[in-house]
């Protein structure tokens, strides 16, 4: 078991005032048998009442509106928690064994898929999870910039460039089509000074974590935020909003380190 303090701040800033804006964040880390949430609070400006709500993934939705005028919206969460990987995650939903809109794939990974999965001759599914991403590792280029948040799986694989979003798509596309039931998670780690992802493979019985990015298992240092079948159900803010703007600025910072 390690306990973990962390925080984590968004700062979106407009170009031009908007108003009416209606947000959901999945922002605020989830609770399970594996993470236990010792402290965490949560700041928002401009101040705003906010309802939270549990979505069907478990992910906590913190929603709000804002009817003024205003230019920016920032978030920030702080808090600590116990990460006890010696337990097991459960909650197993079917939805996780069939390709989803970031993850379906086309004709090129497909291929790709009947090439490498031919090749494998482990029964486990954490066991094959681990030969195909020895594989990607060796032909997708860790790259910021290349990619975005509407990216799919098939488009970073052509490009063979992307970020942690991406080779968790792709690792959840080739998990799929060999008919092994996994999930996109969002989070912290360790590792990284922004948000992360990864994915977690189940085996039969519980949810085991590993990152593709990094090419490892997932440990004790990672903090999950959300999760679901893919970027589109952990999307830690989405808005809907009025105003004449043109573009928004995302700044983004986090930290995860052990509580002494």
């Amino acid at each position: 078991m390690k306990l973990l303090n962390f925080s984590f701040s968004t700062k979106l800033t407009f170009d031009n005032y908007v108003h009416n804006h209606s947000f959901a964040l999945r922002c605020m880390p989830i609770e399970s048998e594996v993470q236990h949430i010792v402290n965490c609070e949560m700041s928002i400006s401009p101040f705003v009442p906010t309802k939270i709500t549990i979505d069907a993934f478990g992910n906590t939705v913190t929603a709000g509106y804002i009817s003024k005028e205003h230019r920016f919206l920032d978030f920030e969460i702080n808090g600590c928690a116990e990460i006890d990987l010696s337990k097991s995650k459960t909650d197993y939903m079917p939805c996780y064994l069939y390709q989803s809109e970031y993850t379906k794939p086309d004709k090129e990974l497909t291929d790709f898929y009947a090439d490498v999965s031919a090749k494998c001759n482990a029964k486990d599914p954490f066991e094959r999870a681990v030969f195909f991403s020895d594989i990607l590792s060796d032909i997708i280029q860790y790259e910021k910039g290349v990619t975005d948040t509407k990216t799919t799986a098939d488009l970073a694989f052509e490009l063979k460039k992307g970020v942690c979003q991406d080779f968790s798509h792709i690792m959840l596309s080739l998990l799929r089509m060999d008919r092994i039931p996994c999930r996109y998670i969002a989070g912290l780690a360790a590792c990284d000074g922004e948000t992360h992802s990864w994915i977690e493979v189940w085996d039969g019985e519980k949810w085991l974590g590993f990152d593709p990015a990094n090419n490892c298992p997932v440990n004790e240092d990672y903090l999950v935020l959300s999760q679901g079948r893919d970027f589109g159900d952990c999307s830690i803010d989405r808005g809907v909003m009025f105003g004449a703007y043109t573009k928004q600025l995302q700044l983004i910072t986090s930290s995860l380190t052990t509580a002494y």
